[in-house]
């Protein structure tokens, strides 16, 4: 664990504004029972400034998807690794020399994601309108989110319209296309996609991210003894 009160003020402002569960704060990977080599492995790529815009790469927007049972860490895990970056790679990563990125990362519940998409809409919060641009990779290097936090996926509400699926569609692939890695938390595994967003996305999925299982040897860890 580290205190966040003895961090340099501008790592101090990435973690405060990258909205991660409270009760994460602090957790960097060491205080994580199991991590997989994968996942260290993407940490080197990130630092090694092979995934993010990392343009001709292989490697280039490549995310993680944190699949499993409910309970058993994915959450806390997506926010160690994100605070793990935040406080280990050199600034150059995010993209920029000689401006301070404000917000590299952004921790979102797939739930809020959608609101905060119907709220850009009325065009009245210029701060949420930026935000979705800066999901989307739209907003310039100062204001894009280089990585997005994406918890949940699979609680969402669908309607015939099948707008939320479409949404979930468009955002990740934009990401992907400008360079832009995302970590998603579920409970639905990789192999399950085609069925809840078809075909397509199934095939995007296994470019895009790298499937990790994630699986406490507790059980579900929210229950009380």
């Amino acid at each position: 664990m580290y205190s966040l009160e003895q961090l340099p003020g501008s790592k101090r402002a990435q973690i405060n504004n990258a909205n991660f569960p409270a009760k994460t704060i602090g957790m960097r990977l060491d205080d994580i029972d199991k991590v997989s080599n994968q996942i260290s492995m993407w940490i080197n790529l990130v630092s090694n400034q092979a995934v993010i815009r990392a343009f001709g790469e292989k490697t280039c927007g490549l995310g993680l998807l944190l699949q499993g049972s409910p309970g058993h860490g994915k959450t806390t895990m997506a926010s160690a690794i994100a605070q793990e970056l935040i406080l280990t790679v050199e600034a150059s990563v995010w993209g920029n020399q000689t401006t301070f990125i404000r917000r590299p990362i952004v921790f979102l519940d797939y739930p809020r994601l959608l609101r905060l998409q119907k709220m850009s809409w009325s065009d009245e919060d210029d701060a949420v309108d930026l935000l979705i641009k800066g999901l989307y990779g739209e907003a310039g290097k100062e204001n894009d989110i280089c990585l997005l936090i994406l918890d949940d996926l699979g609680k969402e509400y669908r309607t015939a319209s099948g707008w939320a699926e479409n949404t979930f569609d468009a955002l990740l692939r934009a990401r992907f296309n400008a360079g832009l890695p995302t970590i998603i938390t579920t409970n639905y595994a990789l192999d399950k996609w085609d069925d809840m967003y078809g075909e397509s996305m199934g095939s995007f999925g296994h470019e895009a991210f790298v499937p990790i299982d994630v699986v406490s040897e507790k059980g579900d860890r929210r229950r009380w003894a």
